[in-house]
């Protein structure tokens, strides 16, 4: 459902579009894995390993 609001301030509710399919770069997003923890990035910005 989507909340509308109109000219007057009244709000209405619609029926949602379906969902767009997403396409092959929007289903990866999000997915890079664990990452860095903080202090594994100060260590690699101070030159340690």
């Amino acid at each position: 459902m989507d909340f509308h609001r109109t000219s007057d301030g009244n709000v209405f509710l619609v029926k949602a579009d379906a969902p767009k399919t997403l396409n092959r770069f929007q289903k990866l997003r999000g997915h890079a894995g664990k990452g860095l923890d903080t202090d594994a990035i100060m260590a690699l910005t101070r030159g340690e390993k």
